[in-house]
């Protein structure tokens, strides 16, 4: 019965006869009784002879002839199909890109059995569980790997050619065993306990590997040791990284056998003590191989974390002095070297990553403190923030390529970024490109693919090349909204910190490089969105001036205004209450607000010229829209003058209000509704119109402002030009209050306080907030005014709002198709009554009691708010006593 064990991630495969054995096979029960390896565990009976030739000694597992049992191969059938498995007579190593990936499985193996004695021609190794059995994942035909010479060689089987190779040339004289001091008698090593203890701790990791392999090398006596350790690749697969070594030779290679064994026990995660290579069955040295190539005696050993998880390798190759093989002593001093090592260099990893995580925060830092300051072109911005990528990643020349949105397949310029020796960088832009430039054309690939591509070696065959470039690494700047490549940044020479010579870029400048990009990808959208933002302001200022020309009076109005002689008030009718825009034309209603103005002494307290008055008042007018039913420039005249007759009549006002306070007042009372469109903010939200988008409360008293503002600013109109700054701020301020305060919503919320004041008599004019609660309870007063006119202006009045009202619910139902509120839905046109008395009783007899309460003087505004409530009550009854008699008939 054949037998087949493939040692798993070493390529190796074992085979015995039937009927045959062999020490190395021989294992011990647990009473430590030999006993001779199950028929199946056997291997063909050979021949044990001193080597005396090439052409016997150490054989490799890469060469022999090797045959899998039948049954083996059906059983595992579609391993040998898979695309990663040749099969063939010979089978090895798969070479996957320079680098030999580990079975995953591999690093859960189970404690499995080893020889206890170490014979010349046998070797100590631990079986792999049968989950490392099960079949040749990584075994692969040698006929592949043929070399020039004709043998059979697996090349760059688990170092590339571009990985780091370290050498150390440590002459020393050969020890035996009993010489090696504590170390070599088992106990714990106070030196590398030191570097545990901090010794190390200024050293980098590498110069710690190097100590440890010269300490270790002269500990257990051995010609020449090496290291490596372990790391992942981009698909997360374990794979062996930089390897280290001492040696006498100057040149040494690293042979397949090497690999080969440091590639097994980091797979399998057991030592691996040979004591006899010349005599081990398992390898076969060909004739032509170098003598240096052909070693007596080898132990390794795994590199542990306190995880138990491998992250290197250490081989100790030759025993010297009076010993041939490394002793059952030396694998455990070894061991416990490696324990130690094993927790420095995690020490050292981690310690390591948080600078880098540091050093990248800091960088991140830089570029988003050059992002928040202002440029006065990309260009510029790019180019420093160029240079902190060129300090940061230490590169030789960084490059930024910006595509040409208009045509996706080039770039339109580029920033280049340069350092020199001296660490001092500058930058330029070009627009020019030469499209066979290696740096060039790499971008053009990455812009194609939108993935980064890191280049250790620009000089390789399958490369283009280019004098000057030694390595490369470029990344796309995306837009991920868009899935559109905004250009392409290029890093290019890195320079190594030990040296001036060039080095590849790690997976940390790979992570710098990405945030890099996307700080790239943030400059580029904010500088898109500043010209985008310069050309809307710029729309906006001329949209402004022409809004203030079509806005401004007609030269031959505001000289009729001018020079007309203005009625006195009591001829116009703005001492009582009771006044009606209604009878007075349009010249009329201009020159009763110019008399206003004249009345309260504002022209003279604040030096106003009377015809920059006059363009302002007919400015106001043309500001209201005259298809609008009930918010337009007569509601705007009866509101100024409710204010105007509550200020003249009431003595507490002009003494404790200033002329700003009353300035400000009339101002907003005459532009509180500019540019009404006859609909409030429900619909203006629910329709989505572009003021929704400006202002989430308030919409249209925003609105209002800024149209009183734009009026204001218009050189021909500017009524505030001559007051001062301090005073001119202030009177805006009190402006922007003021309109703001007519929207009901605003007084519902803040009218019981001013409630509270009135009754518990604790105004304080000395208070500010009492002054400005004051003046926005007197604007909602004057604002709702038309409820204290005579019945028939009244009923005029609401007859025209209940108009504007219905019009809105008649546009709510066509777009949105909703139900309007009821006071907007015509259906309600016949309960117009009834909405009356209850807007009268939740808004108006609460407001006019508590102000006259307040001020005797505006009683008259109770009274009349009372008198209509009593007439529209009426009317409901009536309505009432008329459904009734319908319903008897």
């Amino acid at each position: 019965m054949n037998f087949m064990q493939q040692i798993s991630g070493s390529g190796v495969t074992l085979r015995r006869e039937e009927g045959t054995s062999c020490r190395a096979c021989t294992l011990r029960t647990r009473s430590g009784t030999p006993r001779t390896a199950r028929p199946s565990h056997t291997l063909p009976q050979r021949p044990h002879r001193a080597t005396t030739t090439g052409q016997r000694g150490f054989r490799k597992a890469l060469e022999g002839a090797v045959e899998i049992q039948e049954s083996w191969s059906e059983d595992h059938a579609e391993a040998f199909n898979s695309p990663r498995v040749s099969c063939g007579e010979n089978f090895g190593f798969v070479k996957m890109s320079g680098w030999v990936r580990m079975h995953p499985k591999l690093s859960l193996l189970l404690p499995g059995r080893r020889r206890d004695s170490h014979p010349p021609c046998g070797s100590s190794f631990r079986l792999a569980p049968p989950a490392a059995l099960e079949g040749p994942w990584l075994s692969l035909s040698l006929n592949q790997f043929e070399d020039s010479s004709g043998g059979h060689l697996v090349r760059s089987l688990l170092f590339p050619e571009s990985s780091i190779t370290h050498q150390y040339h440590q002459p020393r004289p050969g020890r035996s065993a009993q010489s090696a001091g504590p170390c070599g008698l088992g106990k714990c090593c106070d030196w590398m306990t030191g570097l545990l203890g901090g010794r190390a701790s200024h050293l980098k990791w590498q110069d710690v590997c190097h100590r440890v392999l010269v300490h270790i090398c002269d500990t257990v006596a051995a010609e020449r040791c090496c290291l490596a350790l372990t790391t992942t690749d981009e698909a997360g697969g374990q794979v062996l990284g930089p390897f280290f070594q001492t040696t006498k030779t100057q040149s040494h290679t690293h042979p397949d056998w090497e690999r080969s064994i440091m590639g097994y026990v980091v797979s399998t995660g057991w030592p691996l003590n040979i004591a006899d290579a010349y005599e081990d069955m398992r390898y076969r040295l060909k004739v032509d191989e170098p003598a240096a190539c052909r070693p007596k005696s080898i132990l390794s050993v795994p590199i542990k974390n306190q995880h138990a998880e491998v992250i290197g390798v250490v081989m100790a190759v030759d025993k010297t002095g009076a010993a041939c093989f490394f002793s059952k002593q030396d694998e455990k001093v070894l061991s416990s070297h490696m324990a130690l090592l094993g927790v420095i260099l995690e020490n050292k990893q981690l310690t390591e990553r948080l600078e880098q995580e540091c050093h990248h925060n800091q960088v991140l830092l830089e570029l988003v403190r050059l992002l928040t300051e202002h440029h006065q072109c990309l260009e510029t911005l790019l180019g420093r923030l160029s240079a902190v990528i060129l300090r940061a990643s230490k590169v030789k020349l960084c490059k930024i390529f910006i595509s040409d949105q208009s045509d996706g397949e080039r770039f339109s310029w580029m920033v280049c970024g340069e350092c020199d020796d001296h660490g001092r960088s500058t930058h330029y832009c070009t627009r020019e490109f030469d499209v066979n430039e290696v740096s060039y054309m790499y971008a053009v690939r990455v812009r194609t693919s939108m993935e980064m591509l890191n280049i250790s070696n620009v000089k390789s065959g399958t490369q283009p090349t280019a004098a000057g470039v030694q390595s490369l690494i470029c990344a796309p700047i995306r837009d991920t909204q868009r899935n559109l490549v905004l250009g392409v940044c290029e890093l290019l020479n890195k320079v190594s910190t030990d040296s001036d010579e060039g080095s590849g870029f790690s997976r940390a400048d790979e992570h710098l490089l990405q945030t890099f990009v996307e700080c790239c990808a943030l400059a580029l959208h904010t500088y898109t969105v500043q010209q985008e933002a310069e050309k809307n302001l710029t729309k906006l200022t001329i949209t402004e001036e022409v809004l203030s020309y079509h806005m401004s009076a007609p030269v031959d109005e505001a000289e009729a205004l001018e020079k007309c002689t203005v009625p006195s008030a009591c001829s116009l009718g703005l001492v009582d209450f009771s006044f009606s825009a209604a009878g007075l034309s349009l010249a009329a209603s201009a020159q009763a607000a110019v008399r206003m103005f004249l009345d309260l002494d504002l022209l003279q307290n604040f030096n106003m010229d009377f015809k920059t008055l006059c363009r302002w008042v007919l400015s106001v007018r043309r500001g209201y829209r005259s298809n609008v039913a009930y918010h337009n420039w007569s509601h705007a005249l009866s509101t100024a003058h409710c204010m105007f007759a509550i200020i003249r009549r009431t003595e507490q006002l002009q003494n404790n209000l200033s002329s700003l306070e009353i300035l400000a007042l009339m101002v907003s009372a005459l532009s509180h509704d500019l540019d009404h469109r006859g609909v409030n903010n429900s619909y203006i939200h629910r329709a989505q119109q572009p003021l929704s988008r400006l202002y989430t409360h308030s919409t249209l008293e925003h609105h209002h402002i800024n149209i009183c503002l734009l009026i204001l600013n218009n050189p021909d109109s500017r009524i505030l030009g001559n007051l001062s700054s301090e005073d001119y701020k202030a009177c805006i301020g009190m402006i922007e209050k003021n309109i703001l305060a007519t929207d009901l919503t605003v007084h519902t919320q803040r009218r019981s306080e001013f409630f509270h004041l009135v009754d518990e008599k604790t105004l304080r004019w000395e208070n500010e907030e009492h002054r400005d609660l004051l003046r926005s309870v007197l604007m909602t007063a004057c604002d709702v005014c038309a409820i204290t006119k005579p019945w028939k202006e009244q009923k005029r009045i609401a007859r025209l709002v209940a108009e504007e009202f219905f019009a809105q619910g008649d546009r709510e139902k066509r777009e949105f198709n909703i139900q309007p509120d009821a006071v907007m839905d015509r259906v309600n046109s016949t309960r117009l009554a009834d909405l009356q008395v209850q807007y009268i009783d939740s808004v108006c007899s609460p407001l006019y009691g508590a102000l006259s309460r307040l001020f005797e003087s505006c009683s008259p505004l109770k009274d009349g708010c009372t008198k209509n409530r009593e007439k529209w009550q009426m009317l409901v009854e009536k309505g009432k006593e008329g459904c009734s008699k319908r319903m008897k008939d």
